[in-house]
């Protein structure tokens, strides 16, 4: 594995995690719900622990993208 294709890889994981962030975020405004995480990225006190691994698993998508496909 090259390190062009390493750059290449933690590029495109930072995108997918950014866009998976910005659209949990997303979902949650448009469907007027509290949105589930903190100011500093971590988890209110109010989220429950089937939100909490719903949200976790979409978190892993990227991730599952990258190993798979790649």
């Amino acid at each position: 594995m090259t390190n062009y294709l390493l750059g290449d890889i933690i590029l495109g994981m930072t995108f997918g995690y950014a866009l998976i962030f910005l659209i949990i975020i997303a979902y949650y405004k448009i469907n007027n719900l509290r949105t589930p995480f903190s100011n500093w990225g971590g988890w209110k006190k109010d989220v429950k622990l089937k939100e909490r691994l719903i949200v976790a698993f979409i978190i892993q998508i990227p991730l599952f993208i990258i190993l798979v496909i790649l």
